[in-house]
């Protein structure tokens, strides 16, 4: 069974247990393109004369300004969406032959390409947050607008529809969007309906199989509102704020022109940070306590205690509307012959259709998974 999928940005490929980073040509390309102009125009921003003049500059590496946003498996290869710089950029690449040149789809300039799903060759994508249908030529048709945001489509497994989930977002100056709901778009009818919707939850990265059984994670709402400090309190911590911004600066200066910093017991390469733990990590735009949640599975009796929360969990509903929470605490997931396949932030995972798991392999912070037939 080949699996692909994305890690930190980057492409993976787990060939019968055994996971390899696949290499992205075009990456590679656009950071060589860009560190040349960078060194040609090097001599301009360096030196004594670029320093007199205030004109110095200090170039990122542009191998980070590359990143793997969607991936998907595209008859017996996968496509990618890929983030260049400005640009954005859709790929087909040959698996078996990871070093092959690859296919071009697409690019666009300021275009932010993420999630996509392929069928019959048709690509659905998600494009500046809203869906849009691609063909194998790079030519597209724009599906939703408005003030929304869709993410993870789906191509239904059924029929000629898209499954995706969708959030509404405040148009009234604010800063909240609603939880995230799953729609159904069926392009022959030109009709969007939605199909499940929780007030308290998110439901994400639906998918369904022939069977007519609905799948999708949900996890608890969590509202994003700007929380304003009262005037009052903001005038009375005014000095307090300033005493510690200019200790502060105090301090700082003396590290970097004195040698050593105003506290005795402060070494020199602490004076601003605290850093996290490395096990608290930020996904999703939301802390995630690995060490926490990893300890609180295994206390549960999971087999394979991931490290994400046990509140995240996987759901099946089925064609007569009865739902089962199939695992907790995954990531994310994608379904097969055998059953579904899950990642639980360490391991990909084979969840049988008789409920027996079996680890394929290990597989940090595995997402966008799919299966090459």
């Amino acid at each position: 069974m080949k699996i692909v999928y994305i890690s930190k940005g980057k492409m993976f490929l787990c060939n019968e247990g055994k996971v390899s980073e696949l290499p992205c040509e075009r990456a590679a390309k656009y950071a060589d393109t860009v560190n040349e102009i960078n060194r040609n125009k090097e001599w301009k921003h360096s030196g004594k004369g670029a320093e007199f003049m205030g004109a110095v500059e200090h170039y990122a590496d542009a191998a980070d300004s590359a990143c793997i946003y969607g991936i998907s498996a595209a008859d017996s290869g996968m496509i990618y969406a890929a983030k260049l710089g400005e640009m954005g950029a859709i790929y087909r690449k040959d698996t078996d032959s990871p070093k092959a040149p690859e296919g071009h789809i697409y690019t666009g300039m300021n275009r932010q390409i993420s999630d996509i799903s392929f069928k019959d060759g048709r690509i659905a994508a998600i494009m500046d947050g809203h869906l849009a249908i691609f063909d194998e030529r790079g030519n597209y048709d724009e599906m939703t607008d408005g003030a929304s945001i869709e993410s993870s489509p789906c191509w239904s497994a059924s029929d000629g529809r898209i499954l995706c989930s969708t959030v509404g977002v405040a148009i009234d100056g604010g800063s909240g969007v609603s939880p995230s709901s799953i729609l159904s778009l069926d392009l022959d009818a030109g009709k969007i309906e939605e199909l499940f919707a929780d007030k308290d939850n998110d439901l994400i990265k639906p998918m369904n199989d022939a069977d007519g059984n609905y799948y999708f994670i949900r996890r608890p709402y969590r509202p994003k509102t700007e929380k304003r400090e009262p005037v009052w309190k903001a005038v009375l911590l005014f000095p307090v704020r300033l005493i510690k911004a200019i200790i502060g600066f105090l301090n700082a200066f003396s590290v970097i022109f004195g040698g050593e910093p105003l506290r005795k017991n402060q070494r020199r390469d602490d004076v601003k940070t605290k850093n996290k733990s490395g096990r608290e990590l930020y996904f999703e735009g939301r802390l995630l306590e690995a060490e926490k949640n990893e300890k609180e599975n295994a206390a549960s009796g999971d087999k394979n205690p991931g490290i994400f929360p046990r509140s995240r969990v996987l759901v099946r509903v089925s064609p007569d509307g009865s739902e089962t929470v199939l695992k907790k605490g995954v990531l994310d997931y994608t379904l097969c012959d055998e059953g579904v396949i899950y990642s639980n932030g360490k391991e990909l995972i084979l969840l049988g259709k008789g409920g027996d798991e079996k680890v394929i392999a290990d597989a940090s912070f595995a997402e966008n998974l799919s299966v090459i037939k």
